[in-house]
């Protein structure tokens, strides 16, 4: 869909009245076994394995063994808000497996479920960037990928995506068929060092009971209203930005009611979209004040997502291992370093590893968090395979 700019900035708007949230929403993929739907409660412990199913991959390996199996698990976890949830893990084991398990939570990046991992790898649609999923496995370990947006895809919502990576190492630990134990990384770039960030000072308290050593975010947003000037409105990061604000709406109540008339259609047209298709659909950047009613970012609601959705409050127990562009153009270094500083001066290991590797989608095949990961799983008796 391609809105028009002169109809973005002459857009008036009638009144507003109140918006059935639901229009907003993600649809079914049309796999019935990833469109099911679980009755969870809180009683479940989480990480509970719902329901499981073997499957075919289609990821490349270059390994010296006879390859990838391959599993999928529905498990029970818990929303940002503290409700009970549901969504979907996939398990991945090398033969040669070396004993060590990394969370791998690369960059969903989308607002539909089929954006997904759980529906890209069996559909022959997996797009992984940058793909460090194969080389993980060619250096023999086992990968646990969450669909961590949970059912509502909550793009780029910290609390829900963090306990969504925790809980799926659960399941995957849990998953008998897997036979899996051992040592766990957590490893993630851009929207998916949210994800890893989030795990991180989350697990000391929400997951004790896992086995983690180490936890190397890049590109990480760590202060979301840092994004602003970088990317609200301008060419090749408004559409990043656009989704984003629609996934941190969905998380959180009365958001979605600040849309406009044109931000309620895009939001529709959108609400199954991954954020590359949406940029090859020709949309012109806009800025999210021009799809809302008021003054957006001078309100409480603007201030209690960005207070819910910065990390530092809590504190991790395992290394930190920043890797992060120094001429990073969408998210800037400052953010990162400025937590950074926080947990280190609390005790945590948390280091900050500048690279001069241009800009953000070029920096995604550093290989400086696998390294750090290869460190952390040799200092516990884990060797790859290179």
């Amino acid at each position: 869909m391609n809105i028009p700019a002169l109809a973005v900035n002459d857009l008036a708007g009638p009144a507003h009245t109140e918006i059935d949230e639901a229009q907003f929403l993600p649809d079914p993929t049309g796999d019935p076994y990833l469109d099911q739907n679980f009755s969870v409660t809180s009683a479940i412990p989480n990480g509970t394995i719902l329901s499981a199913r073997p499957i075919d991959a289609d990821i490349s390996v270059p390994l010296s063994g006879d390859g990838v199996q391959a599993w999928q698990a529905w498990y029970k976890t818990t929303a940002g808000d503290g409700s009970p949830s549901a969504t979907i893990v996939t398990v991945l084991k090398p033969a040669r497996w070396n004993g060590g398990i990394i969370a791998n939570n690369f960059a969903i990046d989308g607002l539909g479920t089929k954006c997904n991992p759980s529906y890209q790898m069996p559909h022959g649609d997996f797009t992984e960037i940058p793909p460090v999923g194969p080389t993980l496995l060619s250096r023999g370990y086992a990968l646990v990928i969450s669909d961590y947006e949970g059912p509502r895809m909550a793009y780029a919502h910290g609390p829900t995506e963090g306990r969504a990576v925790l809980d799926g190492i659960r399941a995957a630990l849990r998953l008998p068929a897997a036979n899996l134990s051992g040592p766990v990384a957590l490893l993630g770039y851009s929207g998916g060092g949210i994800a890893t960030v989030w795990a991180a000072q989350l697990a000391p308290t929400y997951a004790p009971d896992l086995h983690l050593i180490g936890a190397a975010p890049g590109g990480a947003p760590t202060d979301l209203d840092q994004l602003r000037p970088p990317m609200d409105g301008k060419f090749g990061a408004s559409g990043f930005y656009l989704f984003g604000a629609l996934g941190l709406a969905r998380a959180t109540p009365g958001a979605l009611q600040q849309l406009n008339p044109i931000g309620a259609e895009l939001a529709r047209q959108f609400r199954n979209s991954c954020v590359f298709t949406a940029m090859a659909a020709g949309v012109v950047p806009i800025k999210l004040t021009a799809l809302t009613n008021g003054s957006l970012y001078k309100t409480d609601l603007a201030d209690r997502i960005f207070q819910d959705t910065t990390p530092g409050e809590l504190t991790p127990n395992i290394p930190i291992f920043f890797w992060h562009g120094a001429e990073d153009e969408f998210i800037p270094i400052s953010g990162v370093e400025k937590l950074s500083a926080e947990w280190a001066a609390r005790g945590v290991n948390s280091t900050v590893d500048v690279l001069h590797c241009g800009e953000h989608v070029t920096c995604a095949i550093a290989p400086e968090g696998m390294d750090a990961i290869d460190r952390w799983m040799a200092a516990v008796g884990i060797s790859t395979t290179r």
